[in-house]
């Protein structure tokens, strides 16, 4: 098998089991993503209630990120993933059952919400570093797209799957289908090889290791200089991708079904960007394909400030999905090139929390913002907010990496 040989990543057998089980993993979080504010929302009839379950997707990130990687490198990853997987699944057949046996409250639900988000974000890290174990440093960015792909996909089959729980007799049987999606990721995952260099015992220090993780983060200057784009890259795409919905459904009266199809050219953008990232990298360049990003995004905010057309919306959309995936794959998969094997959970923990960092700020703001000016207004800050961005991207060394 040789890395360099496009189609050799499917002969790989660590990659196509890590590949099914996230996707198996994937469909049945977006399930429970979608369904757990809704069952909010039918115990308290409060839409303030049901939107505070997103931010339980950042707390765990936030509060743990800087510090999880240390344990999931002593780990073994294998070991690491099953129990995070069977822990997850214990927790909604529980709720299920939960919800079955008398009236629930929302306080248990909110609990559950965030136990989940940590332990989803305790595999995510520990696949990331099983990513490194499993793969040859060639297959990085093929590896990366394809599962954003996957990601993606889940993302664009959104409306269907709410629709689809809506149609259930009950909204906690949301919450089943996740648990029985889980429960065959367990199947899949044992099959996983992966040749790790476990840490003795005798050498484990907690802040010891925390240090050398941040040192290899600090030596390695240009994913440095990377991570601290992608924070402002993150606060700016979000506040898009918010105030959007406000602006087309508030602002413009469009209805739902137009929301709907607007809404839809982000995520085909993103499945083309995860289709076309790995080709363009080869072709352009690391950092010629995150400059082209960053210029293509600013036009993209700043019109959209100016123009209300709904095609204008829909272009808007597209190159958005297309542009944050690109960004994302290209900056993951470099990550994982540079970043040393033993390390990478400390290294994917700490970079994941600085990715998130301005996300809440970002909220936040815009929200304040969009009250007294408007969403537009919102969109032309985050075009500012680029310009900024690419005038430091284009003078750091980033800009000459492939």
């Amino acid at each position: 098998m040789t890395a360099s040989s496009p189609a050799s990543i499917w002969k790989n057998r660590n990659f196509v089991i890590l590949l099914s089980t996230g996707f198996l993993l994937s469909f049945g979080g977006r399930v429970y993503e979608l369904a757990l504010p809704l069952i909010i929302y039918e115990l308290t009839q409060s839409s303030v209630a049901m939107g505070s379950m997103r931010a339980l997707q950042f707390l765990p990130i936030l509060l743990f990120g800087l510090f999880i990687g240390v344990f999931v490198d002593r780990a073994d990853k294998k070991r690491w993933m099953l129990w995070s997987v069977a822990l997850q699944m214990l927790l909604l057949f529980g709720l299920f059952a939960y919800a079955q046996l008398g009236p629930p409250t929302h306080q248990v639900f909110y609990a559950a919400g965030f136990m989940l988000m940590m332990l989803s974000y305790g595999y995510i890290n520990a696949r990331i570093s099983s990513v490194k174990w499993a793969l040859p440093t060639a297959m990085m960015t093929s590896a990366n797209a394809k599962f954003t792909f996957i990601q993606t996909l889940m993302q664009v089959m959104g409306p269907a799957i709410s629709g689809a729980i809506l149609f259930l007799s009950s909204l906690y049987y949301g919450l089943l289908i996740t648990a029985l999606m889980y429960l065959a990721a367990l199947l899949v995952l044992p099959r996983l090889q992966l040749q790790e260099t476990p840490v003795p015992a005798s050498q484990r220090r907690f802040w010891q290791e925390l240090r050398e993780g941040w040192r290899e983060l600090r030596a390695n200057q240009p994913l440095w200089v990377l991570t601290w784009f992608v924070s402002f890259f993150n606060a700016t795409a979000i506040s898009f991708e918010l105030m959007i919905i406000f602006h087309v459904k508030d602002e413009l009266l469009w209805s739902t079904a137009q929301v709907g199809i607007v809404l839809s050219c982000a995520g085909v953008g993103g499945l083309m960007g995860s289709l076309s990232a790995e080709r363009l990298r080869a072709a352009l360049g690391l950092g010629t394909c995150l400059a082209l990003s960053l210029v293509v995004l600013t036009l993209t905010y700043s019109l959209t400030g100016i123009s209300s057309a709904a095609w204008t919306v829909g272009v808007a959309m597209f190159c958005c999905g297309f542009m944050t995936t690109l960004q994302n794959i290209c900056i993951w998969a470099y990550r994982h090139e540079t970043t040393a094997a033993p390390l990478m959970g400390r290294v994917s923990g700490m970079t994941g929390s600085i990715f998130k960092i301005g996300v809440p700020l970002a909220l936040f703001g815009s929200g304040l913002l969009a009250d007294v000016a408007g969403a537009r207004a919102v969109f032309v800050l985050c075009g500012v907010v680029q310009v900024g961005v690419f005038i430091g991207f284009y003078n750091s060394r980033v800009l000459r990496e492939r």
